[in-house]
């Protein structure tokens, strides 16, 4: 990219930063701090002169296809945040009785940037298919650094942070014991600290100290700073630890061209396609990968298999059926088939202190130990006490493992659902991928299992002698200590150029904005041509409150193209009004609809809410839907399969709730291949087995009904 086309995305950075009021900062307390673009108070005139500008480079010579596509996305939902800042569009009023004419000039300014979005599809452009690079500066970029000086073992470790696309770096310094640290340091470039609500700054090669003995610290390092030598010590290491921090895009530039990387995907001529073909080949706005081949992939139904696959990708070998007997997570583990890891990417709803948790646990600190770079993402609202405990011990330990931990955070003056909705917004996207040095030994692991041991035993294991980890009860309400045993579903990839692919597409969701997780778009169509592109396959990522719902949009698309048969596997039935309306539509045309649920999902967590919700889908539904329940005793259905036609296969993380389309991000696997679902068939045909015809006569107690005849109760299930 060229430096005036960066320069555009750095000034729309710069506008959007103006027009959010630095998001997350309260109003009067923005400190600007080196390597930070301006930050201030909201101001009309300089959003709109901000806005403009950006606007007029954006579109002139400096702009790409990309990044004009990247730039509607966010004026889309920098609208948003206007209208709920306001109180206009669908919070109330009409922004026409805001008499400013520099908010009208703003607004008028992104509605004609996000227009594109409201078109669903994204016309492609001229080109071929390529790979690119993106650097223009957008985000801000906010990393954790956990620091236990006791737990730390001997041996210098590094950290390193990422400034990629960043207009600004934080660094939050977080303990992970509970001893006061002390840190002595210097840097190659300025440094800032903030702590206790104050800032100061330290030139490149000045010795500073910091006293951390609370979560009020964060660093600020300047662009030109590219590393920062430290010595770590307390009370109980007075010799202290050596600690080196690093600029990531400059230590490590293989990472940063992966990191960086997006896709021109060919589109055939949809003249020639039908109408399924032409929803698989189509651009959205929903993040996605151009199409990809997957080999021999394995297909992952029982949980043993589907843990021992994790298990394998990163020690070599499965673990014995006597293992999972034992229960012991301090079995012995045999590393000497082990595969060398570059990069290890783990990203689950939870990872839990269980005997699961622990296994997985153990297999990254070896390959931490060896320096491979780790990262992880889960859920913040879902992790207890003895989870954060390994999770950031692990990180502390080890910084080369990084730990993302997501909590979704409302706009300054949100309605009061959207308020609510960060009590319940979550990170739902599975994936596991290893990058070997080896490339034939890399692998993915993409589906609907967690990390948790409900997924592996049929019964909580008795870990009673580890008061580390976690000992489950059986509750059946919104207690995060609930445990089932839940019947899933993962593939596994193995072929070299789609694991990169799929491991650079989650790089999209790592890097995000780190105060509105809003994450840049993977691809952009251009024509082909006139041949269809090889490879059968497409992942996808939603993050629906980013990308104007495109994921919901996509599966009406895909059921609305359907002219026979739909078959879906799903313990979640709440359909949002798009998809019943669809679902209406293939009904009337003649499609066949099947579905293997799970109607009482007593044990997980608010069961009897989503029992109510899933009755009210048979009530609504039974008499022209086949619907058949799990019933494999006390076992959870959880997996999450959609065919169409005998001819696409969906594998994904994705429930027919609302909350999959409306507030939690989502991954999955869309397959265009009549011999992959011929391998899928006797999958489905098993989950038939093991169900039963739903009894079409449910009764829904009339509070539940009144609870979800309130639109934003139900989309929060």
């Amino acid at each position: 990219m060229s430096r005036r086309r960066a320069g555009s995305i750095a000034l729309l950075g710069l506008a959007l930063a103006i027009l959010a009021g630095c998001a997350g900062r309260p109003v009067g307390s923005c400190d600007v701090l080196p390597g930070e673009s301006a930050c201030a108070r909201p101001s009309l005139s300089a959003t709109t002169s901000g806005a403009k500008v950006a606007a007029a480079q954006f579109f002139g010579d400096a702009g790409g296809d990309y990044e004009k596509r990247f730039l509607a996305l966010l004026a889309h939902h920098q609208l948003g945040a206007m209208d709920r800042a306001n109180g206009t569009g669908p919070f109330g009023h009409d922004r026409h009785d805001i008499a400013n004419s520099d908010f009208q000039a703003t607004y008028r300014t992104l509605e004609r940037l996000a227009k594109p979005v409201a078109a669903g599809q994204v016309a492609p452009s001229n080109g071929k298919k390529s790979e690119g690079h993106f650097d223009g500066r957008w985000r801000v970029s906010r990393q954790t650094l956990y620091i236990d000086a006791a737990a730390r073992p001997s041996g210098s470790k590094t950290f390193s942070f990422s400034g990629l696309q960043a207009r600004s770096v934080e660094i939050v310094l977080r303990q992970a014991g509970r001893e006061p640290v002390d840190i002595r340091g210097a840097c190659d470039g300025t440094l800032a600290i903030r702590q206790a609500g104050s800032v100061r700054s330290f030139p490149a090669g000045t010795a500073f100290r910091i006293r951390l003995a609370s979560n009020d610290t964060s660093l600020f390092p300047s662009e030109a700073l590219n590393r920062c030598d430290l010595d770590i010590s307390s009370s109980l290491a007075p010799a202290g630890a050596p600690l080196t921090i690093l600029r990531e895009e400059v230590a490590d530039p293989a990472l940063t061209a992966l990191d960086s990387r997006y896709e021109r995907c060919p589109v055939p001529d949809p003249a020639g396609l039908d109408a399924l073909e032409r929803a698989f080949y189509a651009s959205r706005w929903l993040s996605q990968t151009c199409t990809l081949t997957l080999g021999q992939p394995r297909l992952l139904r029982k949980s043993r298999d589907g843990f021992n696959a994790k298990v394998e990708a990163m020690m070599g070998a499965p673990l014995p059926d006597s293992a999972f007997d034992k229960g012991d997570p301090e079995l012995p583990l045999d590393f000497s088939r082990a595969p060398k890891l570059k990069l290890i990417y783990l990203s689950s709803l939870e990872f839990k202190a269980d005997f699961s948790g622990r296994i997985i646990e153990r297999l990254i600190r070896h390959h931490a130990a060896l320096g491979t770079k780790v990262r992880i993402m889960v859920t913040d609202v879902l992790e207890r006490a003895k989870d954060d405990a390994m999770l950031h011990r692990l990180a502390a330990e080890f910084p080369n493992v990084e730990l993302q931990e997501y909590r979704w955070r409302a706009d300054h003056g949100a309605p009061i659902d959207e308020q609510l909705s960060q009590l319940h917004k979550t990170h739902h996207v599975k994936m596991l991928a290893t990058l070997a040095e080896d490339p034939g030994r890399s692998r993915v692991i993409i589906g609907g299992r967690n990390i948790h041991d409900g997924f592996l035993f049929h019964k909580p294991v008795d870990l009673s002698r580890y008061p580390d980890l976690q000992q489950y009860g059986r509750t059946d309400g919104l207690s995060l200590n609930y445990y089932s045993n839940w019947s899933d579903f993962d593939i596994e990839i193995s072929d070299r150029p789609t694991v990169e692919t799929l491991a650079a597409h989650l790089s999209t969701l790592w890097l995000r904005d780190a105060d509105t997780n809003i994450s840049r778009p993977f691809s952009i169509p251009v024509r082909s041509d006139g041949r269809r592109p090889p490879g059968t396959a497409r992942h996808f990522i939603s993050v629906p409150y980013a990308d104007g719902d495109a994921l919901e949009s996509y599966f009406v698309e895909l059921i609305d193209t359907a002219q026979n048969h739909i078959e879906i596997v799903n313990p979640y039935l709440n359909l949002t009004p798009n998809l019943a309306q669809a679902f209406d539509r293939a009904l009337a045309r003649g499609v066949k609809i099947d579905i293997i649920g799970r109607i009482d999902l007593k044990g997980d967590i608010g069961g009897k809410f989503l029992t109510a919700l899933n009755k009210l889908f048979v009530e609504k539904y039974g008499d022209r839907i086949d619907i058949r329940e799990f019933k494999a005793p006390d076992v959870v259905l959880h997996s999450k399969i959609m065919m169409i036609d005998q001819r696409l296969v969906t594998i994904s993380s994705v429930n027919l709730d609302n909350r999959s389309f409306f507030h939690d991000s989502e991954n999955g696997m869309m397959v265009l291949d009549p011999a992959f679902y011929a391998r899928m068939k006797p999958i489905y045909y098993d989950y038939v087995a093991h169900s039963n015809p739903v009894a079409t006569n449910v009764t829904v107690p009339w509070a539940y009904r009144l609870l979800f005849s309130e639109g934003w109760v139900k989309e929060a299930f």
